[in-house]
């Protein structure tokens, strides 16, 4: 619904802006009125910063309610369910045929019995049944396919699962279904009631917490806030996550245990143990899951679950399923020898529904499929594994014989060596997800320092030079612009590379975009200071330049106008700074090809805005100050994007070898090709498996 008073208040801001605007335009065309200019910008600039620090302290801020609460967690529904399908979608989870995947009641001892998790003998707090689902018994636990997997979260009395699996046995998809499943299941509530007490479940990954810092609720508030940054709307109000969490509302599906470092497992569990509200899905390999429990880290109450190993017979008839016709000799020899129960290695390694993927998508490839069929890798389980994991790149790069298209952009090499590399980096720090603008951290900041400095002077000193030959028409200009270009393009190097972090502390390496609700940081001490130092820095190595380095011709201004135009211009900058903020993850779908692009804009954005803020500081100015302003101002905006520190990265990392100039595009070929998948703005390999695989193949000797 419009709101009426906002409406108003946005028509009045418009008149009083574009009246100020009007104004300074009748001002800038009279030369005489050069005192009143002058006077009016040293207003603007005292008052800018004021302007956000009195919003900030006086604008009604709403208190959470149930219906705003209401208004959050449908949204957050709505951006997970997203999330899942475009998952689901790129795992091939449901082409052509749901893969299949069974588990049973796991007989390791890694947590409580039958009767604690499904029975009045669980003494702590219970969990009631979710709307529309009757409470499990022993019986409900013992075994199951993935539909029933809904019946077995939604109505244990402990609210607690864990999921068991090796690698590459289906945990995540199993998780990414369950999601899809519950949302459908709220969904189908029609009383409101009933809708509240069905909680959304999210899945967050585990690596990133450490329990002896953070307590979980306040771990999964801080992920769920940067992985829906929606939920920091004003019109939610202060604190609506952890109301969310603390009522139980969102359920916490936690991926990889087994990533967490060995040390922190017991702690985890301990720590969820602690909480009684919120319902809790744990995903996890089972070894790592014994180590914990060994050291007595078990969670208390939970119905423990083990995916189980596809069979022979279920494997055929899911690949039978995938042909489009009657199956090819060299597919009905693979089918024979799965129907008669034969032990051999590759019979054993598709039990594993990644594997089993993998023999799917060699439909049209019967060369490979008869290699393995015939080779001794057949054999020996992990020698097949291996060998499908190795198919995945000549089948993405390599040219497919029955079509004749266009050849792949990348040889298999190629693909083989920089994505090696990529998972070899990515080894180095236990990361999984591939964000661009986090590249930079491989690369010292020394290194980036200087290859900003360098080429934000030499396309300084080309822009400096070539717009005065061309304004001139006289080449005299161009060692004036030389110099000119050294001097400014150095510095807006420097400044664009740490001017952030000096003006406004250390701030989020995410990706960024436009937003006025970030501009009450100009009203701290240290944007301030921050200000008086950059502005008076810009001061002097204007009042040099024009001083020892004169264009004959032009006219020098006054130290009083050149003081106001470097205090404007450095506010200009700081506006750009502050409106700037994390944009990674703006929703959960975007992919990061678009959380690329829309940093960029931001850059771009901002580098107008103070170029166009020169233009109206200095008056009508002449054709070489309006394309000097222009060119500057885009340079300061690209430069102080994430945009600009990943790139430099590609660039050192082409000059080793080890990945393309265009990057993006080379990521984005592999994620159409199904080698990497895009999680939000973030990019992972397709499985793990394939991240070691190729790690392993490209470490050094």
């Amino acid at each position: 619904m419009f709101d009426k008073r906002r409406g108003l208040l946005l028509v009045i801001r418009v008149v009083v802006v574009s009246a100020l605007i009007a104004g300074y335009v009748v001002l800038v065309s009279h030369p005489d009125h050069a005192a009143a200019i002058q006077a009016i910008t040293a207003l603007l600039a005292l008052a800018v910063p004021a302007v956000p620090w009195l919003r900030h302290h006086f604008r009604h801020r709403p208190e959470p309610s149930p219906t705003l609460a209401d208004r959050a967690v449908d949204q957050l529904a709505k951006a997970v369910r997203a999330r899942a399908e475009s998952e689901v979608e790129q795992r091939g989870l449901h082409f052509p045929t749901p893969i299949p995947l069974r588990w049973e009641w796991s007989n390791r001892r890694l947590g409580s019995s039958k009767d604690v998790a499904v029975s009045q003998v669980w003494t702590a707090q219970r969990t009631a049944a979710l709307p529309g689902l009757s409470k499990a018994g022993p019986g409900e636990v013992d075994s199951g396919d993935l539909a029933d997997l809904l019946q077995v979260y939604g109505a244990v009395d402990s609210g607690r699962v864990v999921l068991l699996g090796d690698a590459g046995a289906g945990k995540t998809s199993a998780a990414l279904l369950l999601v899809l499943s519950a949302l459908a299941h709220r969904d189908s509530l029609l009383d409101p009631v009933d809708r509240t007490r069905t909680p959304v479940p999210v899945i967050l990954g585990l690596h990133d917490w450490n329990p002896g810092e953070q307590d979980p609720l306040s771990w999964a508030a801080s992920r769920l806030l940067r992985d829906y940054p929606f939920l920091r709307a004003a019109e939610f109000g202060p604190g609506v996550v952890q109301e969310l969490l603390a009522a139980g509302r969102v359920a916490l599906i936690l991926d990889s245990l087994d990533a967490v470092p060995q040390r922190l497992r017991p702690a985890v569990l301990q720590k969820l143990n602690a909480l009684t509200a919120q319902r809790i899905v744990l995903l996890s390999r089972g070894d790592e899951m014994g180590d914990a429990a060994a050291s007595r880290g078990i969670l208390f109450g939970a119905a423990t679950l083990e995916l189980k190993p596809a069979a022979a017979t279920q494997a055929a008839d899911y690949l039978e399923s995938c042909q489009a016709g009657p199956p090819r000799p060299t597919w009905q020899r693979l089918l024979r020898r799965l129907r008669a129960g034969s032990h051999d290695g590759l019979s054993q390694a598709l039990e594993n529904p990644l594997m089993l993927s993998l023999v799917r998508d060699l439909y049209g490839r019967e060369d490979q499929l008869g290699e393995l069929l015939n080779s001794r890798r057949r054999r020996n389980r992990r020698a097949a594994e291996d060998y499908l994991l190795d198919t995945i790149l000549p089948n993405a790069y390599g040219q497919d014989p029955d079509t004749d298209g266009p050849p792949p952009r990348y040889t298999v090499d190629q693909a083989r060596r920089w994505l090696g590399r990529l998972a070899c980096r990515l080894g180095e720090t236990d990361d999984r997800d591939l964000a661009w603008w986090r590249l930079p951290r491989w690369l010292p900041n020394l290194v980036q320092l200087a290859m900003t400095l360098t080429i934000s002077g030499l396309i300084g000193t080309i822009i400096a030079g070539s717009i005065g030959m061309i304004v001139s028409g006289d080449p005299s200009p161009i060692a004036s612009g030389i110099v000119f270009g050294l001097l400014f393009g150095m510095p807006t190097g420097l400044l664009t590379h740490r001017g952030g972090d000096l003006m406004f502390g250390r701030t989020s390496d995410e990706p960024r975009a436009w937003a006025f609700n970030r501009l009450r940081s100009l009203a701290t001490p240290s944007a301030i200071l921050g200000w008086l130092f950059l502005a008076g820095a810009q001061f002097a190595l204007t009042r040099l330049r024009f001083t020892y380095l004169p264009v004959p011709g032009e006219d020098i201004p006054s130290p009083i106008h050149t003081l106001v135009t470097a205090s404007a211009l450095t506010l200009a900058l700081m506006l750009a700074f502050a409106g700037a903020r994390p944009t990674g993850t703006d929703v959960s779908t975007v992919d990061p090809s678009t959380c690329w692009k829309r940093d960029l804009g931001c850059g771009l954005l901002v580098g107008a805005v103070i170029g166009l803020g020169g233009i109206l500081i200095t008056g009508v100015p002449s054709a070489r100050e309006l394309a000097y302003h222009l060119a500057f101002g885009l340079g300061f905006g690209v430069t102080m994007s994430r945009v600009w520190r990943a790139f430099l990265v590609f660039i050192w990392l082409r000059a080793i070898g080890d990945g393309p100039l265009r990057m993006m595009r080379f990521l984005e070929d592999a994620r159409a090709k199904h080698v990497l998948r895009a999680v939000g703005p973030r990019y992972q390999f397709r499985h793990t498996r394939l991240q070691d695989r190729l790690a392993m193949q490209a470490a050094p000797d």
